[in-house]
């Protein structure tokens, strides 16, 4: 019986092992001319990986030895690559120490004690706050129009206005018209918030972001959980290897706004089994903070255990109560900013996706495929690891196909699928120890194998 629970543990994680695959894919998208190849590719592992076997016999183990050799990765990568700009070399070089110190807490340290798991936690969100600062402070923030996007809607609330009528910015695309102009605020409410928050509070919207991987980080180390060293130590080397990629600078320099909704995600997933209902709301709040997360209710819709339609009432009606305000005070406005100016965006050469060799797929093949992929990814449900990673398979399904597909919406794509692996029941505090973390009586001593 135990043996019969191992393997299929193990062959669960087989499944997830492949979103960590799928991340190193993912955050060296940066590098041209293949981003399109790779982008597609990930996303045929994504989707090839609901079917994927056993991925070895130690997962936290392995799970910690990969999301190392990521963090080496792209460390490495933004070090030697310098045609990314200064920005990417001069965060990479500072952040190695701290990256190595944090990799080495991993591999050696006691983190099963709150104490070492907290010195990780720290180090990993001054990492995180030093990407801000060299983005925010040491450097001028880019010619992009989300940032004056985020500024606009902040003077607008401060002015009595509504945003999404009130906002105006240049669009800075590539695509737009000499003097084409964005009315109203892209984004939904809870973004709305979280930005103009920052912006109002430290005078720039970007901290939202920074503050938002700092506590998806605190959450996904967990220093407050009970854990076994290599549980512990595959949760701090995840952390790192998202903290690590050159790609978080970059989303963080132009305020793109996808990771508010980490946080949430990592909630989520950490509740699914423990508190189902705060879970549900979490993720609502998640989904009311982006647009494209339409794409799950597909698979809430086809969830297979006893909690399904309680998740899809009180997910999609929190999602929906958060976005309800911008339609109560004026609702052609909100269609216009959150709807119907997303659903007119010309096609871009410039995208990561098909859109990039200037294939213009039709609506209705990226909608078919998109829901296909989440409705199939969804349909044997299972734990918030399993929905977790169908959300990203959805998502980059949707991206690949879209009209426009950047730097921020791979990030997020690569986050998710590491949040997946960070939740799955294995590495949670009440997971049964597989035989490789038991440990082994030698003597009067007692010798818990790490590696």
């Amino acid at each position: 019986m135990v043996d019969m629970l191992h393997r299929e543990r193990e062959t669960w994680f087989g499944y997830q092992g492949m979103g960590i695959l799928v991340f190193a894919l993912l955050a060296l998208t940066v590098f041209k001319p293949v981003e399109i190849g790779v982008a597609v590719a990930a996303t045929g592992i994504l989707i090839v990986s609901r079917a994927a076997g056993s991925w070895g016999p130690s997962t936290a183990e392995r799970t910690r030895i990969a999301g190392l050799i990521v963090a080496g990765i792209v460390l490495a990568a933004g070090l030697a690559v310098w045609q990314l700009g200064p920005f990417v070399a001069l965060i990479s070089a500072i952040l190695l120490p701290l990256a190595l110190a944090t990799g080495f807490l991993s591999l050696k340290g006691k983190l099963e004690e709150q104490g070492p798991r907290l010195l990780a936690v720290g180090l990993l969100v001054v990492m995180v706050m030093t990407i801000g600062f060299i983005r925010i402070v040491a450097f001028e923030p880019p010619v992009i129009d989300v940032i004056d996007l985020h500024v606009a809607a902040a003077d607008a609330l401060l002015d009595g206005e509504n945003p999404y009528t009130a906002a105006t910015a240049v669009d800075t695309s590539p695509t737009a018209a000499d003097g084409a102009v964005w009315v109203g605020y892209p984004y939904p409410p809870l973004t709305l918030i979280a930005y103009s928050g920052a912006q109002i509070l430290f005078g720039d919207p970007r901290w939202a972001s920074v503050i938002a991987v700092a506590l998806a980080v605190i959450l996904i180390v967990r220093p407050w959980a009970t854990l076994t060293r290599p549980q512990a130590g595959a949760l701090v080397a995840l952390s790192l290897a998202l903290v690590a990629q050159p790609l978080l600078g970059h989303v963080v320099r132009s305020a793109w706004t996808d990771p508010i909704a980490l946080p949430f995600l990592v909630g989520m997933g950490l509740l699914w089994r423990k508190n189902p209902a705060l879970a549900a709301v979490l993720l609502g709040l998640a989904l009311g903070t982006k647009q494209y997360f339409v794409l799950a209710l597909p698979m809430l819709l086809v969830w297979g255990d006893d909690y399904r339609w309680k998740r899809l009432w009180i997910a999609g009606g929190v999602a929906a109560l958060s976005i309800l305000p911008a339609f109560l005070i004026n609702p052609r406005g909100a269609w216009d900013a959150l709807v119907a100016v997303h659903l007119n965006t010309p096609l871009r050469l410039d995208s990561i996706g098909v859109a990039g060799i200037g294939w213009d797929t039709p609506l209705w093949l990226l909608v078919v495929a998109s829901a296909g992929v989440a409705l199939w990814m969804g349909w044997s449900g299972g734990a918030a690891s399993r929905f977790l990673l169908g959300l990203a398979a959805a998502l980059a399904t949707a991206f690949v196909l879209g009209s426009q597909a950047f730097l921020n919406y791979w990030f997020f794509v690569g986050a998710v699928a590491i949040v997946a692996v960070a939740t799955d029941d294995h590495l949670s505090a009440d997971a049964p120890v597989s035989e490789s973390e038991e440990p082994t009586k030698t003597g009067s001593r007692t010798i818990l194998w790490s590696l």
